[in-house]
């Protein structure tokens, strides 16, 4: 780091101070008048006298004149050039090739090594396939080459990853904070060949293909794919969120893996499908909060009669958009 060593030295020169001088300065001092011992005497004395008041009174005009001195023009352009030679200094220093070897002698600095890695976030997804993705190799990568954005970047190419965050711990510790998907719910898509089923977040953010043999325990999302009208889509895959917000609370009487599957209907209405039994319960378009609660007081209001399993097993359907805010439970032989 030859360049380093003489950008140094010129720094220091610049602000090196000069050492005072250390020794006396002389001056005549003539001997009036006095003859003999005690005159030469006496006029010895005073000359030492004389000597140290002259010494102190140049030191204190020394001091003072720095302060009473007016700013030349030279001076205030070496003021002003000084700071200005320094960053000419270092940009050549970079333009030339300087940054790269500091940032080389840098990375070559074992202290800076990083040693561990901490994941934390992750619950489906493995640390070791993530520390391979974030390609971190300890006591070989260093902390200063260290491009968080890009390993954050690289994280989110696993598809359970949708928040990656790199912190460095100095001096050899990298955090990886993980925020996953959560699925709430598999989308039967048709828009591929052969149709698809999809995890589905509570965002309604589908992030992955179902692959052979995962979890498939939950709600299954279909007839959403062949509505046409992205607005209709949009309102109707609203409503279905809505819908697996409530029952993601787990009432006894309609808890979530109680329902079976969501069906849309090309008018964009909702029609859930339970898994003990096969009656439809309708629940139109819209209002899907108050016809939550309505559900769940006519379940627990069937339940609780006499012979309530048999009761219900021979319901038909149940439709929560009836006239005027009624709910209608259509039973075998009713008509």
């Amino acid at each position: 780091m030859k360049i380093l060593s003489i950008v140094r030295n010129i720094v220091e020169s610049f602000f090196r101070k000069k050492k005072p001088g250390l020794g006396f300065q002389t001056g005549d001092f003539s001997l009036r008048g006095v003859p003999g011992e005690q005159g030469l005497y006496s006029q010895r004395k005073n000359g030492k006298f004389s000597r140290i008041r002259h010494i102190f009174r140049e030191k204190k005009r020394k001091k003072n004149e720095g302060y009473s001195r007016p700013v030349t023009k030279t001076r205030l352009m070496k003021r002003c050039m000084t700071p200005v030679f320094f960053i000419a200094v270092a940009g050549a220093f970079f333009f030339y090739g300087g940054g790269a070897r500091l940032e080389k002698k840098l990375d070559s600095i074992s202290f800076f090594q990083v040693n561990e890695v901490i994941i934390s976030g992750c619950r489906v997804t493995s640390g070791d396939q993530l520390r391979e993705l974030a390609g971190i190799v300890l006591y070989q990568t260093n902390m200063m080459g260290l491009d968080t954005a890009q390993i954050e970047r690289d994280l989110q190419k696993n598809p359970w990853v949708f928040r990656a965050t790199v912190k460095r711990n100095w001096p050899s510790t990298v955090e990886i904070e993980i925020g996953e998907h959560v699925p709430v719910a598999l989308l039967h898509s048709t828009d591929t060949e052969p149709d698809q089923l999809y995890y589905v977040d509570k965002k309604g953010i589908s992030f992955m293909p179902v692959p052979v043999g995962a979890n498939i325990d939950f709600p299954v999302i279909t007839g959403l794919t062949t509505i046409e009208s992205v607005e209709l889509k949009d309102k109707a895959l609203t409503e279905i969120l809505l819908f697996l917000q409530k029952v993601g609370i787990n009432d006894p009487h309609l808890p979530t893996q109680s329902v079976s599957e969501i069906y849309v209907n090309p008018e964009g209405e909702l029609v859930v499908y339970l898994v003990e039994y096969p009656f439809p319960i309708f629940f139109g378009n819209g209002d899907t909060r108050k016809k939550y609660q309505k559900l769940i007081r006519v379940l627990r209001a069937l339940y609780k009669k006499e012979r309530g399993e048999e009761i219900i097993s021979s319901v038909e359907y149940i439709r929560m958009d009836y006239f005027n805010n009624k709910v209608l439970v259509a039973q075998s032989g009713s008509g």
